[in-house]
């Protein structure tokens, strides 16, 4: 399998923490120049990575403002020269029951979870030089699109108009630029050990609904990001991958 990303120039959203640096390092791993971006300016502290290795930049960046989309990628031209792919990985989840989410917080998530995707693959769009082989985006979706949880409601509609969205923009990109979506199940990252130690995930019972027991890894959402990017990858486009240990199999 050919995973070489030696001439791919790649913009990673939410690469700061959790599952965005997972798939950041994956992708310098496999040889890629890599756009760092995050909110939080801990993301600057990445750049002392090995794993980078001189290869990677970091541009601070809140999503959640109407013009990021558009700052952002004249930030990652201008210090990179070229973006060849687009890693949407930035979110914003919070445990709140549907009767008591403010329109602020609904607001808040659809800006970062689903119309900030929307315009940086259209920026990224817009953005190709003319010489860039086989672009890619991949949507970091979630397995609560395609299930029911409770306390999250807010979050599983921007996730499933994010699956929407991908499979529209391939159509509408193709044949020049190729969309894949990814729907994680239970991936175990700091942001999951809070939650469960503020007893908002009941691990017991997530496992339950499991046909392979236990988290997901970072490195696996990783790998697989990997793979889309690379000439392996050159025939996927407008598919949502599920790695869900089988709970949507049921």
């Amino acid at each position: 399998m050919n995973l070489d990303l030696k001439h791919r120039t790649i913009l990673v959203t939410g690469a700061a923490q959790g599952l965005g640096l997972g798939i950041a390092q994956k992708l310098a791993g496999a040889g890629a120049r890599l756009v760092l971006a995050d909110c939080n300016p801990k993301v600057m502290d990445e750049l002392a990575n090995p794993v980078f290795a001189g290869s990677a930049i970091a541009v601070l960046n809140d999503l959640a403002d109407p013009d990021a989309a558009h700052e952002l990628m004249c930030s990652a031209l201008a210090k990179m020269g070229r973006v060849d792919g687009l890693v949407n990985c930035a979110a914003l989840s919070f445990h709140k029951p549907f009767l008591e989410t403010t329109p602020a917080e609904f607001d808040q998530v659809v800006a970062i979870n689903q119309r900030a995707p929307y315009f940086l693959s259209q920026e990224f769009a817009k953005a190709l030089s003319e010489d860039t082989s086989d672009p890619c985006v991949v949507n970091i979706a979630s397995v609560n699109a395609g299930i029911g949880n409770r306390n999250l409601t807010a979050y599983a509609s921007t996730k499933g108009a994010l699956l929407a969205m991908s499979r529209a923009m391939a159509v509408e990109l193709a044949p020049r630029i190729r969309v894949a979506a990814i729907s994680p199940g239970a991936v175990l990252t700091k942001y999951t050990q809070d939650l469960i130690a503020k007893g908002e995930i009941d691990v017991e019972h997530l496992f339950s609904r499991q046909l392979v027991k236990g988290f997901i890894s970072v490195d696996e959402i990783g790998d697989l990001v990997v793979f889309l990017f690379g000439p392996s990858g050159r025939s996927v486009t407008g598919s949502n991958w599920i790695i869900d240990s089988g709970v949507t199999a049921q």
